[in-house]
């Protein structure tokens, strides 16, 4: 049997080609959720009411049934014993796999702040915490997030659409600091300004109140702010705990070699909880999104089956809209020392490329996203470009990288 660990892209996307490449032995998939696996891109907009929760379903019960996948749901796995093969559930019912795929993704990161155990105090990256979060906005007149990545951006415009009062906090001078510069930050921190939403930038949290276990308020900033409730939003770790428990080597996540194969036999490890290569500096990276999660789980199935495939690497990439702004991050959009960056603004866009040395390294389209796709396959692919210059001009077409 094969057995995966975890149902979300990785995990998901493994169990098909698993499924498709060897139909003869059976796949089986646990996960401690009591959903099946849905699009955690969406749970902002869910919280927003944009959409129901079914909606974000991409495949249900059914589904996993006519692949001949067996699902077991809301099933934790605690130990492996990597000598026998197997694994070993929390009731302490034991799982004999062939290959086992450790797809157990990551945990949002819970800092260490007075009263931060206080009710009233969320994280999104479950759905069940999405219905969390909705639940307690129905009683809330003020939201305080903490952390202005991706994640608390689209959090506090969900919240702010329902009519409350919300402040963002940032320890960090800019927003979304890994995916903006300096110049697309202060265009998206205006628009969230224009739809209600505070700004505490370069701020840091001393600690939260509450009354009889309940929050009331979050101190930052030498400012004591109302509310009643907070979404902490500072990062993710992955969950590798699992893994240790069958001694797989772990540094900051899961160490896989290209073929997604861990330092155990039979073991191998895709999406938020792998560490793999970044392909331009050589160092080790989690790349936690959702394409190279998906990729990850093909190649690992692909490899758990005997058809051997190695990883290329992934580049980083955000694709989404904020407070009405759409926005596209790919690779280095700061550049290092040497870098070239070339850069073009206008009414209700912005457009930026990194190039080292005539090739692209990073890509950066705000307002205007048209060809961002185009623009970020040129840093996968390396490729040297005769004149980058006209990438960033608004009317760049398809055809001025043919023949580069």
């Amino acid at each position: 049997m094969y057995l995966i660990v975890g149902q979300g892209a990785a995990g998901t996307s493994a169990a098909k080609i698993l499924r498709r490449l060897d139909p003869a032995t059976p796949v089986t998939m646990v996960t401690a959720e009591e959903d099946y696996f849905y699009n955690r891109v969406d749970l902002p907009d869910i919280i927003a009411g944009k959409y129901e929760p079914a909606a974000a379903e991409l495949q249900g019960a059914r589904d996993f049934q006519m692949l001949g996948i067996t699902c077991r749901m809301g099933v934790a796995v605690q130990r492996i014993h990597a000598g026998e093969k197997v694994a070993q559930l929390a009731s302490g019912e034991e799982l004999k796999y062939k290959k086992l795929l450790i797809a157990t993704g990551s945990t949002p990161l819970l800092p260490r702040l007075p009263g931060i155990d206080a009710r009233g105090i969320c994280q999104l990256w479950t759905m069940e915490q999405a219905r969390s979060i909705t639940r307690a906005a129905r009683d809330a007149r003020e939201a305080v997030v903490i952390g202005a990545g991706l994640i608390g951006l689209k959090v506090a415009t969900a919240l702010a659409s329902h009519g409350l009062k919300v402040t963002l906090i940032e320890k960090l001078p800019r927003i979304m600091p890994r995916q903006l510069d300096d110049t697309a930050a202060e265009i998206i921190s205006n628009a969230l300004r224009r739809a209600g939403i505070e700004l505490l930038l370069d701020t840091e949290v001393e600690g939260l109140l509450s009354d009889d276990g309940r929050v009331t308020a979050v101190e930052a900033g030498g400012r004591r702010l109302a509310c009643q409730m907070v979404v902490v939003a500072v990062g993710v770790k992955p969950n590798t705990e699992l893994a240790q428990t069958a001694d797989v080597a772990v540094n900051r996540g899961i160490v896989v070699d290209r073929r997604q194969q861990t330092s155990v036999a039979d073991i191998y490890a895709a999406g938020d909880v792998a560490e793999t290569v970044d392909p331009f500096t050589g160092q080790p990276a989690v790349p936690a999104i959702w394409p190279a999660a998906v990729r990850e789980g093909e190649l690992a199935g692909h490899n758990m089956a005997g058809y051997p495939l190695e990883y290329e690497g992934s580049v980083a990439m955000n694709a989404v809209e904020i407070a009405g702004i759409p926005l596209v991050s790919i690779g280095d959009v700061e550049g290092a020392p040497g870098d070239e960056a070339l850069v073009t603004q206008g009414a209700g866009f912005y457009r930026k490329l990194v190039l080292h040395e005539k090739t692209v390294r990073g890509v950066l389209c705000v307002g205007d996203i048209r060809h961002s796709g185009v623009l970020g396959a040129q840093i996968i692919r390396q490729t040297e470009i005769a004149d980058p210059t006209v990438l960033v001009f608004p009317h760049f077409s398809f055809a001025h990288l043919i023949d580069n």
